[in-house]
């Protein structure tokens, strides 16, 4: 067999495997005005795939389970173009690429672009990177020049949980499970009912996706409030989605447990740090445990949602979970969460766009794999410095009447946090 047809292949970490059976996109979106050149746009995904052998990989079944694999006689993923819709964040199938890249015309100066990269293989961080990159190369291109890129990867990378499991003994780690499982077990979270669950006889399609946008003034507001009690905008933001999940769940009234799982870039836990330019999962989700009632102000549940996550990586608790991803598989997937916030708007600077293209606020989000309530944060691509927040949750459990009055009690949170 020549370099040219040899396959790759190596079994899925539990991390990775996690997201199989919901297919899961890291999905992005954007709006373009102006002059956009398919031709140079196709020319970019190919050079992504150049870069990142992996997007061109598969998950396949194997009698050990699921398996990535690398088979360059196989198709690869190409630029798709769409009359309408979004394909792009529709769940993976099994044997599928795991990248795509979709171009919708709105009109003839306006298109949509949708990017998506399978969570098993990818992370906001890395996925958001991806579309930077594509918008480098194709800058270059019809501007007539040769992109300059990273360095090219070779093969499939490793999974991180090699990496964090090698740093901590078959004792530390059983140690470190027994005290978290002693910790939760009689925990049960305050959530919003899963209305839709059980109405129809399959998983419904898609998600409501709802978008709050906030201005540059609020962006600065909040992130004043922000510092001037010593936390982060993220932190923040977890404050608000948990002061509005509360009133939707069916105690609004009373002062009740609640749960936040708050998505951590693992690349600085490397040794050495870890390029925002691989493509890999090297994500985690830490939670934090804090009381919440009607009369609680979105900075003050930030600040104990931020105390928690600071002792989780200083205890080297964020590490260890990830290491010890399969033993708590089982746990994880059968334990309910208030809400999931990711933050991106640390990792979104602006486009590499040509003078005749321009974009508006990038759209992102993960479908959330069960009745989990997501919040996702985003910097607009425009002179105005504002803020997008995306909540998405899976119409197999939520309703769009859910969906409707959770966005609008978020937009009531980040009010009360900027008038108090």
């Amino acid at each position: 067999m020549t370099d040219a047809t040899a396959v790759e292949e190596r079994p899925l970490a539990a991390s990775e495997a996690a997201f199989v059976s919901f297919g899961t996109p890291i999905h992005f979106s954007q709006r373009l005005y102006g002059r956009l050149d398919l031709d140079a746009l196709a020319s970019a995904v190919e050079d992504l795939l150049v870069l990142h052998p992996v997007l061109s990989a598969r998950i396949v079944a194997s009698d050990q389970g699921h398996v990535l694999r690398l088979d360059p006689s196989v198709p690869g993923p190409r630029l798709g173009v769409a009359d309408g819709g979004d394909e792009a964040g529709s769940p993976y199938a099994p044997d599928t690429p795991l990248f795509r890249v979709v171009v919708t015309e709105e009109a003839e100066d306006r298109h949509r672009l949708a990017l998506s990269v399978h969570h098993a293989i990818s992370d906001g961080v890395s996925a958001l990177t991806l579309l930077h990159t594509l918008w480098r190369s194709y800058s270059a291109r019809v501007a007539g020049r040769a992109p300059v890129l990273p360095p090219r990867t070779a093969g499939l990378p490793r999974p991180v949980e090699e990496h964090f499991r090698a740093r901590f003994s078959a004792e530390e780690l059983h140690d470190f499970l027994r005290n978290r499982s002693a910790k939760i077990r009689d925990l049960v979270p305050a959530c919003i009912p899963a209305c839709a669950a059980g109405r129809s006889t399959g998983a419904q399609a898609g998600v409501h996706r709802r978008r709050v946008p906030l201005s540059a003034g609020s962006v600065d507001q909040l992130t004043c409030a922000a510092k001037a009690a010593r936390m982060s905008l993220h932190a923040l933001a977890c404050g608000i989605a948990l002061c509005a999940v509360h009133s939707q769940t069916p105690f609004p009234d009373g002062t009740v447990p609640m749960t936040c799982l708050s998505a951590l870039d693992l690349r600085r836990r490397f040794r050495p740090p870890m390029s925002m330019h691989e493509m890999v999962l090297a994500a985690t989700a830490s939670q934090a445990v804090v009381e919440v009632g009607p009369d609680c102000h979105p900075l003050g549940i930030g600040r104990r949602v931020l105390e928690q996550l600071r002792e989780a990586v200083l205890n080297n608790t964020v590490q260890k979970a990830i290491a010890a991803t399969a033993e708590l598989m089982d746990e994880v997937a059968h334990a309910p969460i208030s809400v999931l916030v990711s933050d991106l708007t640390t990792k979104t600077p602006p486009l590499q766009l040509p003078p005749d293209l321009s974009s508006g606020p990038i759209d992102g989000c993960a479908l959330p794999p069960g009745p989990l309530p997501s919040v996702f944060l985003t910097g607009s691509q425009d002179d105005t410095a504002g803020l997008d927040i995306t909540l998405v949750m899976a119409a197999d459990w939520f309703t769009a009447r859910q969906a409707d009055d959770l966005a609008e009690a978020i937009e009531g949170a980040v009010h009360r946090a900027l008038r108090e």
